[in-house]
């Protein structure tokens, strides 16, 4: 009896087939995609060291994702021009409600801000009044120009901004359970229900892991099949353009965070300085006996910098 070989399900679109737009975009991006990981992976190394630091980076993707979200609402549900329709067309051929971000944002947001807003509604009112920094307001500007000016552009952060989450979500939900320090305490819950109660940035599925593998090929597929034919050359090379800068604008995004933060402590003597210096002594302790003369001069640093500021408070 002759047995029939199971088909195999071919990947759309194939790693190979140079004429898909995704694949386009890494391509043309792969120097600015390396670029940031390797600057993100030591930002994000340090700010599960303060959790003063990683909440205002969850709180920056909130203001980054709720622009985005506001302009595919606005495609989705009101488009006005003929590009504004054509986009509208594509998005509703890959676009799912669990890729968006922003409500789940909010929902960490919930946990890491709760001593100081115990309410969603104050909560929702300090996110609402909270200006965010200049370089961040930039970027956030530069979303609902770009794709106001350009429709198709709002592609770009389709394919960038939710397929880099994708990626990077699995690692960094066992980074910070690593972390959970971070994360405000509550006699109620264990460090694991914490977790998963902070941890919604980077989840697309409650039903676990096959389930988020499979929505993200469903949407990789829809992304492409929707976007081969009914994107003229000029809208894809222009798409390809503003994916390239996507990139530039979180590494400036982020960069922005740790300026800002270096100079609050730099600037003032306070308990969150010595809980700083503390955290970065802690984690001095793990590097190998090599590094023992750098960690004395840092200390040494410390030290006179700790003597500087008390100087320079009370005197």
């Amino acid at each position: 009896m002759r047995t029939t070989a199971p088909r195999v399900k071919k990947t759309i679109p194939s790693p190979t087939d140079v004429g898909a737009l995704a694949n386009r975009i890494n391509f043309h991006t792969r120097d600015a995609h390396n670029k940031i990981n390797a600057y993100m992976s030591v930002r994000i190394a340090f700010a599960l060291k303060h959790g003063f630091i990683y909440r205002q980076g969850v709180l920056t993707f909130y203001h980054i994702f709720d622009a985005i979200e506001q302009e595919l609402d606005r495609l989705l549900q009101d488009p006005q021009t003929p590009e504004e329709i054509q986009m509208q067309n594509v998005l509703r051929q890959f676009w799912v409600e669990e890729f968006r971000r922003s409500h789940r944002i909010f929902r960490d947001l919930e946990v890491l801000y709760s001593p100081e807003y115990p309410s969603k509604d104050e909560l929702r009112e300090f996110v609402t009044n909270h200006a965010p920094a200049p370089k961040l307001q930039e970027f956030v500007n530069f979303i609902h120009e770009s794709v106001q000016r350009e429709p198709c552009t709002i592609l770009a952060y389709c394919h960038v901004m939710y397929l880099a989450l994708f990626a990077g979500g699995k690692v960094m939900r066992s980074n910070i359970y690593r972390h959970t320090g971070l994360f405000p305490k509550f006699e109620f819950l264990s460090p694991r229900e914490l977790v998963l109660r902070g941890t919604n940035l980077f989840t697309f599925s409650e039903e676990g892991t096959d389930a988020e593998n499979k929505l993200r090929w469903k949407y990789k597929e829809g992304y492409e099949l929707a976007t081969r034919h009914e994107l003229s050359e000029s809208q894809k090379v222009r798409i390809i353009e503003v994916s390239g800068q996507i990139f530039d604008w979180n590494t400036q995004v982020i960069a922005e965070i740790g300026t800002l933060n270096r100079q609050e402590l730099m600037h003032t003597f306070s308990f969150k300085l010595l809980t700083y210096i503390a955290e970065e002594w802690k984690h001095s302790q793990l590097l190998s006996k090599r590094s023992k003369d750098l960690i004395i001069v840092l200390a040494l640093l410390l030290q006179f910098l700790i003597v500087y500021f008390i100087l320079r408070k009370f005197v």
